[in-house]
């Protein structure tokens, strides 16, 4: 499946409660018996397998440790972590988990995962290189090269393109004008970047 179709059109066309109604009937077919029973049938103890973590919103390697009725415990392959984990976050079928972002600028959560670089504008109007390290329900939690700990909202931040000092310039402006122009959207969803980022910027670039 194409997730980032899928969201598209849902962006589009869904209404709040369209979003409700689909989550039930998705809710419903994840407690599935015959579905939890098919993947089930498929697994064993020690087997290695993915699974999609959605903290990190990136998929896990992990082995087999207990097949419960509903759930199956795990040890992840790269730390050791033990998890109990629903039988649908197993990625059977290889999948292709990406959810691509056509903006430019203003991510959502869904096209981000932990490890990502990101760029955004700090509260001096400096461009600042980050990767991601937490994934929170409003903002995500960066650090950036010089380790310096942020906590961005999702909104003012850009997926990252070429760390190359030519053209952090030219992105810079480009960020702040973006900025402007969007600053009526900003002001309904995100006041406080308006607050910390856009206020002086608006007497220097108009």
């Amino acid at each position: 499946m194409d997730y980032s179709k899928i969201l598209q059109e849902l962006e589009e066309e869904a209404s709040l409660f369209d979003l409700f109604r689909l989550s039930v009937a998705i809710n419903d077919e994840l407690k599935n018996t015959h579905r939890i029973k098919k993947i089930k049938q498929s697994l064993m103890i020690g087997q290695k397998i993915t699974w999609f973590n959605n903290g990190t919103n990136k998929l896990e390697e992990a082995r087999i440790r207990k097949l419960n009725p509903t759930r199956c415990e795990i040890t992840n392959l790269l730390d050791g972590e033990n998890w109990n984990i629903l039988y649908a976050a197993i990625n059977m079928d290889d999948v292709d988990i990406s959810i691509h972002s056509n903006q430019k600028f203003g991510l959502k959560k869904s096209a981000l995962r932990v490890g990502d670089i990101v760029s955004f504008l700090d509260k001096e109007h400096k461009l600042q290189f980050a990767k991601v390290q937490k994934l929170n329900p409003k903002t995500a939690g960066v650090i950036t090269m010089e380790g310096v700990q942020w906590r961005v909202h999702y909104g003012a931040l850009s997926k990252n393109i070429d760390i190359d000092a030519e053209i952090i310039k030219e992105k810079e402006l480009e960020y702040k004008k973006w900025l402007l122009n969007n600053k009526g959207l900003l002001e309904t969803t995100h006041p406080d970047i308006l607050e910390n980022v856009v206020g002086d910027l608006i007497e220097k670039y108009k």
